[in-house]
């Protein structure tokens, strides 16, 4: 691997668990919200303890916000730079289709992220619109987010034991069984012989 694609992988890492760690700390704040039984949304909270969930949701969905936008541009160069051979690792393809699948149900839940971090700056925050952007984002196309989070995790799983490698000789092996099965050779019998030489 080379010097450039060590580089970006190591930010990747690294923003990777800033972003997922962000994730769920904005998962067990917005909970506060909820009620355990169902998906609908606590009555009842003190007005000073829902500013203080606002205000922490605010600033973790600021956090994921930027934190996702290093992860995609890295992943974007590291795939870019990194020439890894796909037959030899289908772990890593794999990898690839799970993160960049759901780019775009990235992308529309952080431009909710970016409505609610705004509508919390007014002054005073209007908290039943902000209700509103936080059901929206949680229950976006009915919890795809939550798959996605469940996906980001399988990358790592495969990433750290990357399952069905080939070394290649391996795949080179496997190319010539492959040859060897599909090659056609047509062998003469004596039958045939004797026909040709009677066509003569």
């Amino acid at each position: 691997m080379k010097k450039n694609a060590r580089f970006w992988l190591a930010l990747l890492v690294v923003a990777g668990v800033v972003w997922l760690g962000a994730i769920n700390i904005r998962g067990l704040i917005g909970n506060d919200l909820l009620n355990y039984d169902e998906f609908s949304f606590r009555t009842g909270i003190p007005p000073d303890e829902e500013n203080w969930i606002f205000r922490m949701l605010s600033h973790s969905s600021l956090v994921v916000l930027c934190s996702y936008a290093v992860v995609l541009f890295s992943a974007i160069m590291f795939v870019s730079k990194a020439r890894i051979n796909l037959r030899e690792n289908p772990w890593y393809l794999m990898c690839m289709i799970m993160f960049f699948m759901f780019v775009p149900v990235e992308v529309y839940t952080s431009y909710l992220d970016i409505k609610f971090y705004l509508l919390y700056l007014t002054d005073p925050p209007v908290h039943d619109d902000l209700l509103r952007i936080f059901g929206a984002r949680i229950g976006f196309l009915k919890g795809v987010p939550w798959i996605a989070l469940l996906s980001y995790y399988s990358i790592i799983i495969l990433a750290v034991f990357q399952p069905m490698k080939k070394s290649l000789r391996k795949l080179a092996e496997e190319k010539r069984i492959l040859r060897e099965e599909y090659s056609y050779k047509y062998f003469m019998h004596e039958d045939d012989d004797l026909k040709h030489e009677y066509l003569k």
